[in-house]
């Protein structure tokens, strides 16, 4: 029963977040805004994904939730940091830019590998914006183990990631690719797929 009421409590937040952004005079502000709603968008998300038990580890081992990119969240995460989903803290792995360490060329090849071997130990994965043209370095090598791939990026589903935050009548809502969810291991709850605005099959 306590495992039904969080779901539903969960559920609601999803819920009120999609139906309404707060209307912002400036720009920076609504950016601030968007980004925190996207910020909650995820930790939720958590709880509405079930990992392989191998993904998971011990019970007491955090979930890990990384930025890979230039990081547009700011201090978005303050209000959600020190919640705990599924009875693990859920910690941000801030990650370094693949499209800005393609552009130093062989020299930071061992970095680059570094920065993907760092996004393959994470739960969730939330791919930036600055990293549109570089979309496949980073899906692919990710694309068959159990990671929760997200984005606002355009073209995101096509390229392989799973979830991707759209804006529809200034609110933001979320499309999912259940494919890519499957090839991942990922299963989906039918709370989720019910609140996209569109699921590909």
């Amino acid at each position: 029963m306590k495992q039904e009421n969080q779901r539903t409590a969960f559920c609601t937040i999803i819920t009120a977040l999609v139906m309404t952004i707060t209307p912002c005079l400036r720009a920076e502000t609504e950016s601030s805004q968007e980004y925190k709603v996207k910020a909650a968008f995820l930790y939720n998300f958590i709880n509405f994904v079930d990992w392989p038990k191998e993904k998971m580890g011990e019970p007491n081992e955090p979930i890990l939730l990384g930025i890979i990119g230039k990081d547009p969240f700011a201090n978005a995460f303050e209000p959600v940091k020190n919640k705990q989903i599924k009875n693990r803290k859920v910690v941000v792995k801030r990650l370094k830019s693949v499209a800005e360490l393609k552009k130093l060329g062989p020299s930071a090849e061992d970095e680059l590998a570094r920065l993907i071997d760092a996004a393959k130990k994470c739960h969730l994965v939330f791919v930036c914006s600055s990293e549109q043209e570089c979309l496949k370095d980073i899906l692919s090598p990710l694309k068959d183990l159990p990671i929760l791939t997200v984005a606002d990026t355009k073209d995101f589903l096509q390229a392989g990631g799973i979830v991707n935050f759209v804006m529809i009548d200034n609110k933001v809502r979320f499309e999912i690719s259940d494919a890519a969810a499957k090839l991942a291991r990922l299963k989906l709850r039918s709370q989720l797929l019910r609140l996209a605005a569109k699921v590909v099959k």
